[in-house]
């Protein structure tokens, strides 16, 4: 193994404190009216396009009943709409709606304001740097989330879901 235990401790520490620091900080006050994660959905399903909630589950990492749950509250919201898939009658396909694609971009505008803010006294190399190596870990991460996914037959579990993007 190229990491150690303490080493792998002491990043899994600072990811969760980093998550609640940014939620703390960055967090917009529209945010506060969807589940824990809700942006994280819209945001992935803006990025992916028109989408069966299972596929979107799989690229979340999360439980379709996890998902089930965000759709039900975003389609409620009138962030993302519900439509027949063309090519199979059966089943159903999600999208962002426009009123979804202005609250992403609203919360991202914020958001990046905000990080500018608290990452004033950082050099554009530093912080490209720290966005690399935050890349490279949600890649392995997600890499090896979905490897287990498929071998095991099932999503990941609910302990991932609350990841907001």
């Amino acid at each position: 193994m190229a990491v150690s235990p303490d080493t792998a401790q002491s990043l899994i520490k600072e990811l969760y404190l980093m998550g609640r620091a940014i939620r703390t900080v960055l967090a917009h006050p529209e945010e506060g009216h969807l589940l824990p994660g809700g942006i994280g959905v819209l945001g992935t399903l803006a990025s992916k396009g028109p989408c069966r909630q299972v596929d979107l589950a799989v690229d979340l990492c999360i439980s379709p009943s996890a998902l089930s749950r965000h759709v039900t509250e975003l389609v409620g919201t009138g962030y993302i709409s519900r439509h027949a898939d063309p090519t199979d009658g059966r089943a159903t396909l999600i999208r962002v709606t426009d009123e979804g694609r202005d609250l992403l971009y609203r919360v991202r505008a914020s958001r990046a304001r905000g990080l500018q803010n608290v990452l004033a006294d950082w050099s554009e190399d530093d912080a490209e740097g720290a966005c690399v190596a935050v890349q490279k870990l949600r890649n392995a991460l997600t890499a090896h989330a979905q490897s287990s996914a498929v071998h095991a037959h099932q999503p990941v579990s609910k302990e991932s879901q609350e990841v907001d993007v």
